[in-house]
């Protein structure tokens, strides 16, 4: 499939006008952005990839402002670029320009995963292609892009606010509609235009037309001294003159289907279907386009609403809709524009059929009636004659005078006809049956023939009316489309904008999304009613139910329940499969999608802006001596950074056995305590090992089973009391296993269940 998308320097200056219909949605509002002054400076660009962009969009600065603009489906169109490529180019381009890229913040692989995984939920949300790869570019930012972040907090409320107020039908409406949404493709595929040809007496016309590509639509012919128009007329339905001097030779003046051109002619008088086949071939999406125009009067408005509905000319891209209603897909006229368009294209594609047809008719029906005449002559003895005389070539008025006037009355009868009924096949007027006389041999022959001079005359009679009109009704439309083409660019660009817009307010509201508190006041991150993303996906999509909310607070921040007292760093003990994962997963989630600008799982969060963020998924037994050393080297760089940041670690004892595992992340935490701009969250088994080993005041945090239910499942209240050492569950899981099982397997679950019991009270 082709997805060749062409902006020609004529059309560069509406493109760069139509894309900045709101400067918060290119990302560099309220930020004095660097300046890319060629190609060469993107990462990833190249000498190939930089001739293969000159190339497609005709000059550098022009490659250079689409990728400014973030335009990832117009380089995903460049021949080489595929869309992965073009989404790295674009976010090269837009991290050195904005001075911040998506590695800044987030320091570890896993922190990584967390925002692509949570990322590509909304993306899930988007339905071009357009605003999927243009969400990539939404990464947390530094505190330095406080600013934007808070820009773009105002502008995703808005899009929660909108999406939120919308009814299901009107939802559906919208992406059903957007999904039909692309770039517009500008290249127009020539398609043959049959029965027109272009003539010119001027050299420089001639080069104008197939320089533009004309002559790949239809015949172009210039003349020379001393040749005729009409000669290079001949056999075409539409003969287009173009004479910029205003001479012409005397022999077109014997054509009727010709139409001279002076000097102030143009490509769309002689091609109007070039502006047409552009509407056809981006006819859904134009289409699309235009529905979703009536669509916005409905939808709930705020500031943000606005700038798109302002960006939007609702009576001229309505006219649109109602001009694409005399087109098809092909760019032809549709059936129903013009009743008698529709005539005449009837009588040319049956024009054939119907000549045959009548003569077939014409001929048994003469056969029948002389067979069945009463004359004086058998009827079959007449038709013998009949036969012989055409075969010896006798002359039909003396066979006319030798017939019976019967027989005559009967060919000239059944000749008119004849005539009637292929006038009525071809739909013609009761003026416009003038124009086949003599279509039908008046001999008295048999078998009876049509007159092939006649026919053909009358066939490019039909031939010329239709092209005449469907060409000046295609041009009459493409003379309207034309003056509209701005209009429809600069909606489309809009809608590819209101898709991101959309994608992030249905997330939020799907996900009851909220706005978080950042400012540099806080140190540390609190949250209320927190839910996990992944966990709520999951529920979503019908897995499993209800997501609990948890609570949770570390470093300095509004929140500070009971048993907290803006501890900065704090190891999180409690059950297995209790929640310690999923805790600081979900901080992850809330920190990452605030400083993106995005809202948040969260009834309440309040953070600060970190400069680095870190999460490290427990490892799966115990590393090698190799990947010891390599995390401890890591974690080194963690401590010895002097940034703002939140560093999370899942259960990281497995680095090393398990005596000196306590030790390691013991002299791990005095040194991220020590800092008061980090907060560091540690799950951890071993959160009481950890405390006598360090002199060191850490909080420990427990997330506790509290017991079975009436089905032997763990009840575990996921959200984690503060400075409290939560009971392990191995005594909860011994007595689950106990009440199932039967003997003698009970018998020892039992025995352990008492030995678990007696070292607990102890």
């Amino acid at each position: 499939m082709e997805h060749t998308l062409y902006l020609s320097e004529s059309e560069s200056q509406d493109f760069k006008e139509s894309v900045n219909h709101r400067r918060s949605n290119s990302q560099y509002s309220g930020e004095d952005a660097l300046t890319l002054e060629s190609l060469s400076e993107i990462p990833g660009v190249g000498e190939k990839v930089r001739q293969a962009l000159i190339e497609h969009f005709g000059s550098e600065a022009l490659a250079l402002k689409v990728i400014h603009d973030s335009r990832v489906d117009l380089v995903a169109a460049v021949p080489g670029i595929g869309s992965r490529q073009a989404v790295n180019l674009v976010k090269g381009a837009f991290e050195k320009e904005f001075g911040a890229s998506s590695n800044m913040l987030l320091r570890s692989q896993d922190i990584r995963k967390i925002y692509e995984a949570s990322l590509d939920i909304i993306r899930g949300y988007a339905n071009t292609t357009y605003a999927k790869d243009k969400l990539f570019l939404y990464f947390p930012l530094p505190p330095e892009k406080l600013g934007v972040i808070l820009e773009r907090q105002r502008y995703f409320a808005d899009a929660a606010h909108m999406a939120k107020g919308l009814t299901s039908d009107q939802r559906e409406k919208l992406r059903g509609l957007l999904s039909q949404i692309r770039g517009l493709y500008r290249r127009v595929k020539p398609r043959r235009l049959e029965g027109r040809v272009i003539i010119t007496n001027d050299d420089k016309v001639f080069d104008t037309l197939v320089k533009e590509g004309v002559d790949r639509w239809c015949p172009v012919y210039v003349i020379s001294d001393g040749e005729n128009a009409a000669d290079y007329a001949q056999g075409y339905d539409l003969v287009l003159y173009i004479s910029p001097l205003g001479i012409y030779d005397e022999s077109v003046d014997l054509l009727d289907n010709v139409e001279i051109l002076g000097k102030d002619w143009s490509i769309e008088d002689v091609l109007p279907e070039k502006t047409v086949s552009f509407y056809a071939r981006n006819y859904r999406v134009i289409d699309a386009s235009c529905q979703l125009v009536e669509a916005f009067n409905q939808i709930p408005k705020n500031d943000s609403v606005n700038t798109f509905t302002s960006g939007l000319d609702f009576d001229r891209l309505m006219k649109v809709g109602e001009i694409l209603k005399n087109l098809d897909e092909n760019g032809d006229l549709a059936k129903g524009v013009d009743a008698e368009l529709d005539r005449y294209r009837n009588a040319v594609k049956s024009f054939p059929t119907a000549v045959a047809e009548t003569e077939a008719w014409l001929n048994d029906e003469i056969t029948s009636r002389i067979s069945k005449s009463k004359v004086t002559l058998g009827g079959q003895q007449i038709i013998s004659i009949l036969q012989s005389a055409d075969m010896e070539g006798a002359d039909g008025s003396a066979l006319r005078n030798m017939l019976p006037a019967e027989i005559v009355e009967t060919f000239t009868t059944t000749l008119q006809e004849a005539e009637d009924r292929l006038a009525q096949m071809l739909g013609l007027t009761a003026r416009e049956t003038d124009w086949m006389t003599g279509i039908i041999s008046e001999e008295i022959v048999l078998p009876i023939q049509m007159v092939p001079n006649q026919v053909n005359d009358l066939e490019d009679k039909l031939r010329r009316i239709f092209a005449d009109k469907q060409f000046r009704l295609i041009k009459r439309f493409a003379s309207e489309l034309d003056q509209l083409t701005d209009v429809v660019t600069h909606a489309v660009q809009t809608l590819l904008e209101f898709d991101l817009f959309l994608a992030v307010g249905l997330f939020s509201a799907d996900y009851a999304l909220t706005t978080p508190n950042i400012s540099p006041e806080y140190t540390g991150v609190g949250v209320q009613g927190a839910i996990n993303l992944f966990l709520m996906e999951s529920h979503l999509n019908g897995k499993h139910g209800t997501v609990e909310p948890i609570d949770y607070s570390i470093g300095r921040n509004p929140y500070q329940p009971p048993g907290t007292n803006s501890e900065n760093c704090a190891i999180l003990s409690g059950a297995n499969s209790g929640g310690k994962t999923t805790t600081i997963q979900t901080l992850a989630q809330i920190v990452i999608l605030a400083q993106s600008g995005l809202p948040v799982p969260a009834k309440n969060a309040y953070l600060p802006a970190f400069e680095e963020l870190y999460f490290f998924y427990k490892s799966r037994g115990m590393v090698s001596a190799g990947a010891f050393e390599t995390t401890l080297k890591q974690f080194a760089e963690i401590v010895v950074s002097d940034k703002a940041k939140l560093a999370l670690f899942d259960e990281v004892e497995a680095i090393t056995e398990p005596g000196s595992a306590a030790n390691v992340i013991a002299g791990l935490i005095e040194i991220l305590q020590s800092d008061p701009r980090t907060s560091t969250v540690l799950c951890s088994h071993l959160a009481r090992e950890i405390k006598e080993v360090t002199d060191a005041s850490i909080r420990v945090d427990g997330i506790e089973a509290r017991g079975l239910d009436e089905n032997l499942e763990l009840i575990v209240d996921r959200t984690p009391k503060f400075g409290i050492l939560a009971r392990s569950t191995p005594e909860l899981i011994v007595e689950r296993l106990s009440k199932l099982a039967k003997s003698p397997k009970k018998e020892v679950y039992t025995k352990i269940l008492d030995n678990l019991t007696r070292v607990r009270t102890k």
